[in-house]
């Protein structure tokens, strides 16, 4: 019967509420409650914000970014993959927000961004840019 009660004990304790529902304890997971749609001006710095909770204890992990239309990576962690010095992420140590900025805006970057965690298998979640003139 001891045995019974310790795994239900550590059933409790091995799993944590996230984003929308229960997660493992330990892996990442997005904050669902992230605004996924942004509008910007033209020529006005534009801000995709994706939270991922838990991804501070996972050194292997990374954040990037990727535009849709063409699959191009624009960011991995802090640093930019992208010739467009308009691209850049920006994320303060322990922070949970890993946002892309484009600054400034135009109206061709309009269109879906993929925020990825590099976790196995990945995860990802999309956010939708809309540049007004």
């Amino acid at each position: 019967m001891w045995a019974a009660e310790f795994s239900c004990v550590f059933i409790l304790f091995g799993v944590t509420a996230g984003g929308g529902g229960w997660e493992p304890l330990g892996q990442p997971y997005f904050d669902n409650s992230t605004k996924r749609e942004a509008t910007a001006a033209v020529g006005q710095p534009a801000y995709l914000h994706c939270r991922v909770r838990n991804l501070a204890d996972r050194a292997v992990s990374t954040v990037s970014w990727i535009r849709k239309r063409d699959l191009h990576i624009l960011t991995v962690g802090v640093h930019t993959y992208s010739s467009d010095a308009r691209f850049a992420a920006l994320h303060a140590d322990g922070s949970d927000e890993w946002t892309l900025r484009v600054a400034p805006a135009q109206p061709r970057d309009s269109g879906v961004y993929e925020c990825q965690v590099s976790t196995e298998p990945k995860i990802s979640l999309s956010f939708r840019l809309t540049v007004v003139g």
